[in-house]
C-alpha cells in the first residue's frame, strides 16, 4: 500500500470513527432514560476534556515550544486560555444576557459548545495536517493510530456537551458533520502543501494553539461541565426543607443518587486519557 493510499484510508477511517462516536449520544437520546444518560455522559465528557487538556495538549505544547522559546510559554498560554474563556463566558456573555433581560436562568444558552467546536475543529485540522505532511509509511501509521484513538471520544464528548446545552437534533447533526470532516480536510491540506508546515514557525503555531486549547479544555471541564453535574446545592436545600416540614424520609433527587456515579465517570474519562498517554 502506497503512502497516498494510507493517508486516504486514514481520512476515511477517521471520518467513520468520528461519526460513530458522535452518533452514540444522539441515538441514546431517543431512549426513555435519555436525560439521565445525558447527565452521566456529560460527566464522562468532563473527565475526557480534563485529561485531554492536562495529559495530552499541555505536554505536547510544552514539547513543541521548548525548542523555539526559552520560556515556560505553554503554561502561560494555557492560563491565558482559561482567562480568555472566563472573560467571554462569564463577563461579556453574561453582560449581553443582562442587557437583553427577560430570560430565565435555565433558558441561558451557554457559549462553551461553540467554543469547543471551534477549538476541537482547529485542533483536528492541525492533527490532519501533521498526518498529511508525513513522508514515511511507519510515521504515518503511528499518527493515524494516535488520531483514531482520540477522534471517537472527542466526538462523543463534544456532542454530549452540545446536547447538555439544549441544542436541537438538526444543530447537533451540523456540529457532528463539521467536526467529523475537519481531520480529513487537514490531511488533504497537509498532503497538498506539505512544504508549508515545517520549521520553527510551525512548531510555534502548533504549540501555542495546543496550550490555549489545553486551558480551554480545563475551563470547560471544571467550570461548565463538572460543576454543572456535581453541584446542585439549591435542590439539596429544597429537599432538606421539604423532608423537615413533612416529617418523612423522602427519597433523594436522582442527580444526588447519581453523584457518585458521575464522579466515577469523571475519573474513568480522566484515566482513559492517561492510559492513552502510555502509547501516544
Amino acid at each position: 500500500m502506497s503512502l497516498l493510499q494510507i493517508k486516504l484510508s486514514a481520512a476515511l477511517a477517521i471520518l467513520v470513527v468520528a461519526i460513530l462516536g458522535g452518533l452514540i449520544p444522539l441515538l441514546a437520546a431517543r431512549h426513555h432514560a435519555s436525560r439521565r444518560f445525558l447527565s452521566l455522559g456529560n460527566a464522562l465528557a468532563g473527565g475526557i476534556f480534563l485529561g485531554a487538556g492536562f495529559i495530552h495538549l499541555l505536554p505536547e505544547a510544552g514539547e513543541a515550544l521548548a525548542g523555539v522559546v526559552d520560556y515556560p510559554l505553554a503554561p502561560l498560554l494555557a492560563a491565558v486560555g482559561v482567562v480568555a474563556l472566563l472573560l467571554i463566558d462569564r463577563v461579556l456573555f453574561e453582560a449581553s444576557h443582562a442587557k437583553r433581560g427577560g430570560e430565565k436562568p435555565e433558558e441561558r444558552q451557554p457559549i462553551y459548545p461553540l467554543v469547543l467546536l471551534v477549538v476541537l475543529s482547529i485542533h483536528s485540522i492541525i492533527a490532519g495536517i501533521a498526518l498529511g505532511i508525513e513522508t514515511e509509511v511507519a510515521a504515518s501509521l503511528l499518527v493515524m493510530i494516535a488520531i483514531l484513538s482520540h477522534k471517537g471520544s472527542a466526538a462523543f464528548a463534544l456532542i454530549i456537551s452540545v446536547q447538555a446545552a439544549g441544542a436541537e437534533c438538526r444543530r447537533l447533526l451540523r456540529v457532528l458533520a463539521i467536526f467529523a470532516v475537519m481531520t480529513p480536510v487537514g490531511i488533504l491540506l497537509g498532503t497538498l502543501a506539505s512544504g508549508l508546515y515545517e520549521g520553527a514557525a510551525a512548531l510555534l503555531i502548533e504549540g501555542s494553539f495546543n496550550a490555549l486549547a489545553a486551558g480551554t479544555f480545563v475551563y470547560v471541564a471544571i467550570l461548565d461541565v463538572i460543576d454543572a453535574e456535581m453541584y446542585r446545592s439549591d435542590d439539596r436545600i429544597k429537599h432538606f426543607m421539604r423532608s423537615s416540614l413533612l416529617g418523612d424520609d423522602m427519597p433523594m433527587p436522582e442527580h444526588d443518587r447519581d453523584r457518585i456515579y458521575k464522579f466515577i465517570l469523571i475519573v474513568i474519562g480522566l484515566a482513559g486519557m492517561g492510559v492513552l498517554a502510555l502509547w501516544i
